[in-house]
């Protein structure tokens, strides 16, 4: 039987002297999230042509292929998926020893606000690794749509706060971008919602940016729709996807287990995607400003 080129290379046992670099696996979580060279590249701060050679490298280190390239983007193949978690607990690891020595005794309070849709396993790895190197700050959360979030800042009421500028919130010259990645169709695993005509929707209220997409996309592509369920937080809107009563917009990290993401084949196109910003109050502290770069780095920041 004939084999791919990287599993003929495959090396029988990896050496004692392979290593896997920082760079390198803030890269692979890149092109993962976004699903191209070109946003992961600015991300990372180097050139498309830079990040190919590092996963060609990585890749044959290996003997595994870690993307695969299909219509909808580059999307992580078993081997990728492996290599993930893995990633994104060095990448932590290696914030965690850095802030260890860069701000070595901090205390006080944090006042962060957080978006429904970026409450999930990646802010809670990065809150319990702020802990761990700062366990005198105390954090305090809460949680609310963009349009709560921002006044919140401007009274002073917030001290930093993640938030999707769009729709009824204006990006400002500080704000910097700590997420990106693709919007998305969920239907339910071998359910029929996606089916129907017309197609059964699961959205936000009419300040969403995301509820405004889906509804342009849908209405460009002549498919007949109808508004089944409204919510402003994400929980609702996996419920109605996993009782198959309807199809939702979300990021794709927010897929559950039991979810597939609908393809432009079966008459879904994409939905471009999501930019999740971090803001920070007036004069923030120093405690205030180590969780900012935490969030940053752990989220692959863009540059600038």
């Amino acid at each position: 039987m004939d084999q791919s080129p990287i599993a003929a290379a495959r090396p029988a046992a990896l050496p004692p002297s392979a290593t896997l670099d920082i760079d390198v696996m803030r890269s692979v979580l890149a092109i993962a999230e976004t699903g191209a060279l070109t946003h992961a590249a600015q991300r990372v701060g180097r050139t498309p042509a830079a990040l190919s050679m590092q996963l060609k490298k990585l890749e044959d280190l290996l003997g595994e292929r870690l993307f695969e390239r299909e219509r909808q983007g580059m999307v992580p193949s078993a081997a990728g998926e492996r290599l993930l978690p893995h990633a994104r607990r060095l990448i932590e690891a290696h914030r965690e020893a850095i802030d260890a020595f860069r701000y070595p005794s901090l205390s006080g309070t944090v006042r962060l606000g957080l978006i429904d849709d970026y409450t999930g396993g990646r802010m809670a790895e990065v809150l319990s690794g702020f802990a761990r190197s700062h366990p005198e700050v105390i954090v305090d959360t809460i949680m609310g749509r963009t349009t709560m979030l921002v006044p919140m800042i401007e009274a002073d009421e917030l001290d930093l706060a993640l938030i999707t500028p769009g729709s009824g919130t204006s990006w400002q010259p500080a704000d910097r971008v700590v997420h990106e990645e693709p919007i998305v169709w969920a239907a339910k695993e071998g359910g029929s919602a996606w089916r129907q005509r017309p197609v059964p929707v699961a959205v936000a209220t009419s300040s969403c940016s995301w509820r405004r997409m889906t509804l342009e996309t849908l209405e460009r592509t002549n498919t007949p729709y109808r508004v089944a369920y409204q919510s402003d937080f994400i929980v609702p809107q996996q419920a109605a996807v996993m009782a198959d009563l309807a199809v939702s917009p979300m990021p794709r990290s927010a897929l559950l287990p039991g979810m597939r993401q609908l393809r432009p084949s079966e008459g879904f196109d994409g939905l471009g995607n999501t930019r999740i910003a971090l803001r920070l109050g007036a004069d923030p502290s120093p405690a205030v400003l180590a969780l900012a770069e935490r969030i940053s780095d752990c989220c692959c920041a863009l540059p600038g």
